[in-house]
């Protein structure tokens, strides 16, 4: 990066930008870097303990030139289901990228802090992906199967064979409601048609 061109609007804003890219890929984390460092695709691995454990998503992470004055714009670039992510953009909905945001953040606590909490603890009441965050709210055991579903269609590493595994939880959740159900981004009542057919039985967000 010794003859990067730094999209910020002051050279001690350029220093700064440059130093929190170093630091992210300091602390491991993959990262592809435009030329002039104004977006970043970084690796993200879901959290452990959670219904996203074992997913990888690359996540694009937009630079103002005001940074760190004004926060990143974050989106996902692979898939998630989440309340709190719009599932076609990607976009995120966090009061730390608004209202919150503090100059004395940098990327590093996005990616250690921000988004695993994120993941750990969703909001279906204050949604982007309206379907997710109604699934929620009615059964927080089924929006999990459904997570981990959607996980192994398009998070999984690329190690290993997410076609058989879709094809598999497709298999046995046949009787529920539909993973393309769940993506359209619909703000309906879907209490009644979340539930599994009589007698199908629930597997454990």
């Amino acid at each position: 990066m010794a003859h990067v061109v730094v999209n910020t609007t002051s050279p001690m804003a350029g220093r700064r930008l440059l130093r929190d890219v170093n630091r992210l890929l300091a602390s491991g984390y993959r990262t592809t870097v435009d030329d002039d460092m104004a977006n970043l695709d970084v690796r993200f691995e879901g959290p452990l303990g959670t219904a996203y454990e074992g997913g990888v998503w690359t996540v694009n992470v937009a630079m103002p030139q005001e940074y760190p004055l004004k926060a990143p714009r974050v989106r996902f670039v692979t898939k998630i289901l989440h309340p709190n992510i719009e599932f076609t953009t990607g976009l995120v909905c966090m009061n730390v990228f608004k209202q919150a945001w503090s100059a004395s953040y940098d990327l590093v606590n996005i990616f250690d802090t921000f988004l695993p909490q994120l993941l750990r603890h969703p909001n279906p009441h204050d949604p982007l992906n309206h379907r997710a965050a109604s699934i929620m709210k009615h059964s927080e055991e089924l929006f999990r199967e459904h997570v981990v579903l959607c996980l192994k269609m398009y998070a999984l590493p690329v190690v290993l064979a997410p076609r058989d595994l879709v094809e598999e939880g497709l298999e046995k959740r046949s009787s529920d409601l539909s993973l393309s159900d769940l993506l359209s981004d619909e703000d309906d009542d879907v209490a009644s048609t979340a539930l599994p057919a009589a007698g199908a039985g629930q597997v454990g967000h």
